[in-house]
């Protein structure tokens, strides 16, 4: 009678074992959540059943049981080692202790344990509150890391750099974690192995070193791998060394252990070491490309109690694992994988998605759309092959409909007649001096400046670089951005729009828009009395986007009123609000300082910015008063026909205050190469208004969405023009002035 093997999981990373072990002649009972998990339809006991589930997947066991022996339980790339550990302890198969599970799937028992044996780690501090990661903070110092201590595939992790991104990182992982626990712990920088190895007889038998390519800041998505390793031999052992040691001191005795094991300049250190053969393709595919061993079938034979068989290394060739990341939007097609694949050192192509997919830029393992394995002799080859299989993979992004720029602004002119000129080029030109209304002040000289200064600055190409994939993401405190733009608030919206939408319902459309496009939609508050203290026009859409909103709040109305609006906001969700300077003409209107200003950044429970300084000096006034962000915009010439473009200070703003403050630049952005060439000058986002007023205008959330994705789309083009991978990359020296005259 054939041997049943119980194997864990039924998702794209389980499917190898699930076929290797009918190859070995094994039935395979199988469990998942999903009834239509892809590896379902490969096993011969298919049982729906979630891999977290421990005792329902004992009573499984032992009700299968009944009618046929189970000879081992297996799991491979996912955290269900407490699963299968409970099931070979309930059965008496061979296994790891309970508490052993437990150890290596749960992050605070895991450094507990380290640190009880010695083993080189960073500093930690379990959780439970928002309170209790402030003070490890405090402790551990800025960069640390927070993690949920009962999750994988990097969900809820984040990079903690700064005070004012901690309420974001909390609240993430605290989503991520089933059971709400929290662990934070030191910023390990350097170069990160991935090992594997197998556990039998007490003895450890490291199969597969590979270096792993962790992109996203201040995330940590595994973007691919390279195996073997390239590091120096010193700097590997001592990895090993560290990993066996990490092994021990954990009681892995039977089976598989996978460790993620950080270089540090203060020597190696675990990241994690977990009681089961590695995700990411990495056991199934890359090392057995590279070494001839079949390491899934070794783990199959251990579980059953068996010699693991031939492990000998047979060759050393190069694989090369890399993900697929298309950016953001709804999957429109799918194509290119033949081609991919017909590169003569492609082995695989695995697409994630599907046509309809909705499909952001990763803050996790889980969120790529798919992967490309390549195997060569050389590690150049490989990773040639690897990245042109990428970009041969075209997965077409686009938003819902057949929405085009024709049609957008059709619908726009329809409903904006006698409001706005929807030009094809919104440069202010037709609408100057319409105010009120979306217009500039007197001839419009303010807007043409804010759109010549960006048509004077020309893009520095680089078509020698070779880029892969292109990473527009960017944050905001934390917050995920899939690219560095964020709508411009617009106030009086009743007033400018005579009655199209109301203040609630353009805000509403706004926030929904500019979050299915991944980015966060930015509303002001009215300036009328009346509206001062019943602002539910902006709680209430907030409310409904789930807090993915940047309100923009009048200070003018008084420190206390300002406090309350801004608690308001917070209770709805917000991570960050903005305060709006302007100028105050009415009798009763008080100039607000510096210092009143710092009372209400003070006092504010979110990161606070100031939007409409235009000078170094103000710019500093307000870092001074607590402002943790900027926006330089002279209101889109609509103050004075004479201000200053942000474009036109941001150098000198960044060169004064350094790296430690957020700047926005507004006025003028248009397209792609626009928000290229404020972030080289030294911006960390550009805000849009007029343009995306007109889009919702036009079609609402799908006209907010469709002109975000051209803005993407454009972006995109420009940084693989200009030889940048990531926004981090834009330097100064990929724009320089051109010499057309300003007006």
């Amino acid at each position: 009678m054939n041997k049943v093997i119980m194997i864990i999981g039924a998702g794209i990373l389980q499917v190898p074992a699930i076929k290797i072990a009918r190859e070995m002649g094994l039935l395979t009972l199988v469990t998942d959540y999903n009834p239509t998990a892809y590896g379902m339809k490969f096993a011969d006991f298919p049982v729906v059943m979630s891999t977290r589930d421990v005792d329902g997947t004992v009573r499984i066991a032992k009700q299968f049981v009944k009618q046929r022996r189970i000879d081992g339980v297996i799991t491979v790339g996912t955290d269900a080692s407490l699963t299968v550990a409970a099931v070979q302890h309930a059965l008496d198969l061979p296994g790891n202790r309970i508490d052993v599970a437990e150890a290596t799937t749960h992050k605070i028992k895991m450094r507990q344990r380290l640190e009880d044996n010695g083993i080189p780690q960073p500093v930690f501090f379990a959780c439970w509150t928002y309170d209790d990661v402030v003070s490890s903070g405090k402790k551990i110092g800025f960069p640390f890391v927070i993690k949920p201590v009962d999750n994988m595939g990097a969900r809820g992790v984040m990079r903690v750099n700064k005070p004012e991104v901690i309420r974001f990182a909390y609240e993430r992982a605290k989503n991520a974690s089933p059971r709400g626990e929290i662990i934070t712990e030191g910023f390990m920088d350097g170069p990160e192995l991935s090992i594997d190895a197998l556990v039998w007889d007490g003895e450890i038998y490291v199969r597969g070193v590979a270096d792993r390519i962790i992109e996203f800041p201040p995330y940590f998505v595994e973007t691919g791998h390279i195996m073997p390793t390239e590091l120096p031999e010193a700097q590997v052992k001592e990895a090993l060394s560290v990993f066996k040691n990490g092994v021990h001191a954990l009681g892995i005795e039977t089976g598989a252990a996978k460790g993620d094991i950080k270089i540090t300049s203060d020597g190696a250190k675990v990241g994690e070491i977990a009681s089961r053969l590695s995700g990411g393709f990495m056991s199934a595919y890359t090392y057995p490309y590279s070494s001839g061993v079949n390491l899934i079938k070794a783990a199959l034979n251990i579980a059953m109690g068996e010699l693991p068989g031939d492990i000998s290394e047979k060759y050393q060739r190069v694989s090369v694992e890399r993900a697929i990341i298309p950016g953001s939007g709804i999957v429109r097609e799918i194509e290119g994988v033949a081609e991919a694949l017909s590169i003569k050192n492609v082995k695989n192509v695995f697409v994630t998605c599907d046509k309809g997919d909705t499909v952001h830029i990763p803050t996790n393992n889980v969120e790529k759309c798919g992967n490309v394995i390549a195997v060569a002799d050389t590690r150049e080859e490989a990773l040639r092959d690897a990245n042109l299989g990428i970009k041969l993979v075209r997965i077409t992004l686009g938003d819902e409909g057949e929405l085009n720029e024709g049609l957008l602004r059709k619908e726009a002119l329809g409903k904006l007649g006698g409001i706005c000129s929807v030009c094809r080029t919104c440069d202010g030109k037709e609408c100057a001096g319409w105010i009120p209304g979306i217009g500039s002040k007197g001839a419009g000289e303010g807007f043409f400046r804010n759109i010549q200064i960006l048509r004077n600055f020309v893009i520095v190409p680089d078509l020698l670089k070779r880029i892969d994939n292109t990473n527009t993401g960017s944050n905001i405190f934390g917050i995920p951005l899939d690219l560095p733009m964020l709508p411009a608030p617009i106030s009086n919206i009743r007033r400018n729009l005579r009655g199209l939408y109301s203040e609630k319902e353009y805000n509403r459309i706004l926030l929904q828009g500019a979050k299915r496009s991944g980015t966060i939609g930015c509303i002001s508050q009215m300036e009328y009395e009346e509206e001062v203290n019943d602002i539910d026009y902006l709680i209430n859409p907030i409310k409904d986007a789930y807090g993915h909103g940047i309100p923009f709040f009048d200070p003018y109305c008084g420190e206390n009123t300002t406090l309350k609006n801004i608690e308001k906001a917070f209770q709805a969700g917000v991570k960050v609000c903005g305060l709006t300077l302007d100028l105050k003409d009415s009798p009763g209107a008080t100039l607000i300082d510096e210092y009143w200003l710092s009372d209400i950044i003070k006092k504010a429970p979110v990161p606070v910015i100031i939007k409409g300084v235009l000078t170094t000096d103000n710019v500093v006034k307000a870092m001074d008063a607590g402002a943790k962000g900027i926006v330089l915009s002279n209101r889109g010439g609509r103050i004075l026909s004479s201000l200053p473009s942000g474009i036109e200070v941001v150098k000198d703003v960044r060169s004064s205050c350094g790296n430690n403050l957020l700047i926005i630049v507004d006025g003028g952005i248009r397209n792609g190469e626009d928000m290229f060439k404020a972030l080289s000058q030294g911006a960390d986002l550009v805000m849009i208004g007029r343009p995306i007023f007109i889009a919702l205008a036009a079609k609402e959330e799908e006209g907010v969405s469709f002109y975000i994705d051209k803005i993407k789309r454009d972006f995109i083009t420009t940084m693989l023009v200009s030889g940048a991978k990531t926004v981090k990359d834009i330097t100064p020296q990929m724009t320089q002035h051109s010499i057309l005259p300003l007006y």
